[in-house]
């Protein structure tokens, strides 16, 4: 603990470094370290990482932690990162306040954070009015884009998954019946874009509604390949109905792509989901057959004295720095940056009108109950 509590410290000490030349080029991070609230909490109460994750003060020291990772990496380079962190917890008129300092502000060339929805809102329109290129790294919402081209939205929307869907089951192989499962009355963003994309490209997709006379099981066959994108919002609806799909476990021509926080409800037993062909799309991976993933582990032990986590950002704050770091340093042309991320994927689409929204997803499978890439 106090080796946490010391790099805390360290790290919300971090200041700008004065431009020397111009071949240097200045990331600025907008974090929310809560440093404010340092020392208002009770150590003793921290029992384990999880324990840890519920202080805010440290909900995200492992994406800088990993993000540090990718910036020493420049420290035997020819290039120069200038790097700037700044804490800003919920505070709008902290964030506007560094803003208005116009001598650290005209050395920035990118922007990464701010984290939550009504800052960032603030420092892309700033962003947008001074052409500095500024990076979402967790939102899900599309209107961050719009009418801004200085914004990169690092987290995938349904739109990409629909992609994937059409690229590998309607594009290629033969012909697929697309089963939208949910309930009816259900208000799901991502069942509402998937079927306006589906539509749009004139995909035929059919629902299938929990509570009508014509369940599930009674539209599953075997003489056709089905592909069935399940929306199911009730957590108990979820675990009974993909019990009795387990249990029965006939469907051999039937792909299920369910969401991915499904395998986190505790009581979705794996068994049933293991007899079954399952998806799922996620935007990180971590493939321990890869060299590169275990020496990123081995360092970041070696750093830290404990194992990189996904759920606590650390492989996210390595590669969304490394590759924007990357990409500014080649004045933002994607194709010539030759990063190849741990555990993520990049693939920044222009939309009309607006900013990049990286559509590169990971399909997966559970397979001999583990989670693995999709065959």
């Amino acid at each position: 603990m106090k080796k946490i509590l010391l790099f805390l410290s360290v790290m919300l000490s971090l200041s700008s470094l004065s431009a020397q030349n111009a071949d240097v080029k200045t990331v600025l991070y907008f974090l929310p370290f809560f440093g404010e609230e340092y020392g208002m909490y009770d150590e003793y109460k921290i029992k384990s990482s999880a324990d840890i994750d519920n202080e805010p003060i440290f909900s995200l020291v492992s994406f800088w932690e990993g993000a540090q990772m990718a910036l020493n990496e420049y420290e035997t380079s020819f290039h120069r990162i200038n790097v700037i962190a700044k804490d800003v917890t919920y505070n709008n008129d902290k964030l506007i306040q560094i803003m208005e300092n116009e001598e650290l502000m005209s050395q920035v060339d990118l922007i990464i954070g701010p984290f939550f929805a009504s800052q960032f809102e603030i420092a892309a329109d700033y962003a947008k009015r001074h052409q500095i290129p500024i990076v979402n790294p967790f939102t899900s919402k599309r209107d961050i884009l719009e009418d801004n081209e200085y914004v990169y939205k690092v987290q995938p929307s349904t739109e990409a998954v629909a992609e994937i869907v059409k690229e590998r089951w309607i594009d290629h192989g033969g012909e697929t019946e697309i089963l939208f499962w949910t309930e009816r009355g259900a208000d799901i963003p991502a069942l509402q874009r998937c079927e306006t994309y589906f539509s749009q490209k004139e995909i035929p997709y059919q629902f299938v509604l929990e509570g009508d006379k014509l369940s599930l099981k009674n539209r599953l066959v075997d003489y056709k390949r089905q592909l069935v994108m399940a929306f199911l919002p009730n957590e108990t609806t979820i675990i009974a109905r993909m019990r009795n799909l387990g249990i029965d476990n006939s469907y051999p021509n039937t792909t299920f792509v369910i969401p991915e926080e499904w395998l986190e409800i505790g009581a979705l037993e794996v068994d049933y989901l293991n007899k079954l062909n399952v998806h799922l799309f996620s935007d990180c991976f971590v493939n321990m057959d890869d060299d590169k993933t275990l020496l990123f582990i081995s360092d970041f032990i070696e750093k830290y004295n404990t194992p990189p986590d996904l759920k606590r950002f650390s492989f996210q704050g390595y590669d969304i720095t490394k590759y924007f770091v990357e990409l500014m340093l080649h004045d933002f042309d994607a194709s010539q940056v030759q990063f190849t991320p741990v555990t993520m994927k990049f693939n920044f689409v222009k939309t009309e009108n607006g900013g990049y929204e990286n559509h590169g997803l990971f399909l997966l499978q559970l397979k001999d109950y583990k989670i693995q890439l999709a065959d």
